[in-house]
């Protein structure tokens, strides 16, 4: 997935745009495949972090960013829709917004995690706003199976008590891995799939009207 997400965002933007990164976490690893100059909020202070704030009241100015990334961090927002409107007050005109967002995708970092959109959501979500330019499915019917095992082997060690999951998990790891990577190698066959209805993430690329 983080393969198909770099070069997702190799050619959105130019070397010389200003881009700032809404929600860029401990490890923006789709930082390399972007030439321009990132510029990084998040919630909390992170090594790649320039300043601390919450993406839905950006402590920026209007028309400052010709780009802004926003990676797996809109469904965690209490208002997307007052994000999306922030986003667009900080792009310049014609200034574009890649956002990546998880659909078929297990609840994690509960109770944080809030939001799925359909790419019909999507496409409610930024219309008053955006053009969209690109809405692709990332992972597609077989990333099920993929989904699943990776799922498996997270989410059973939470069945049990604190003291138990360091040892469930070892034995989840030991008896699901396996199929996780034979899963994976089923993955390949997502060429085939076009539908977009089984899809693990969007990645949207929309400019600002």
């Amino acid at each position: 997935i983080k393969a198909k997400v770099r070069n997702a965002l190799k050619d959105v933007f130019k070397g010389s745009d200003s881009i700032l990164d809404a929600g860029c976490g401990d490890n923006p690893y789709y930082h390399k495949s972007i030439k321009a100059k990132i510029s990084c909020i998040d919630l909390r202070q992170t090594k790649k972090t320039h300043f601390v704030g919450d993406a839905m009241y950006l402590p920026v100015k209007k028309e400052k960013f010709d780009g802004i990334i926003n990676i797996n961090s809109l469904y965690y927002y209490n208002d997307p829709s007052t994000a999306i409107e922030e986003f667009s007050r900080c792009l310049k005109k014609n200034g574009k917004l890649a956002l990546m967002m998880p659909f078929i995708y297990p609840i994690h970092d509960a109770p944080d995690d809030k939001y799925r959109f359909t790419k019909y959501g999507i496409i409610e979500l930024l219309k008053g706003n955006f053009e969209i330019k690109k809405i692709k499915a990332i992972g597609g019917i077989f990333n099920l199976p993929a989904v699943l095992f990776h799922s498996l082997i997270k989410g059973i060690p939470l069945m049990f008590s604190k003291q138990i999951r360091p040892i469930a998990r070892f034995f989840s790891v030991i008896i699901f891995y396996p199929f996780y990577l034979l899963a994976q190698l089923l993955s390949l066959l997502d060429l085939l799939d076009k539908s977009g209805r089984w899809a693990t993430y969007f990645f949207v690329v929309a400019v600002k009207k």
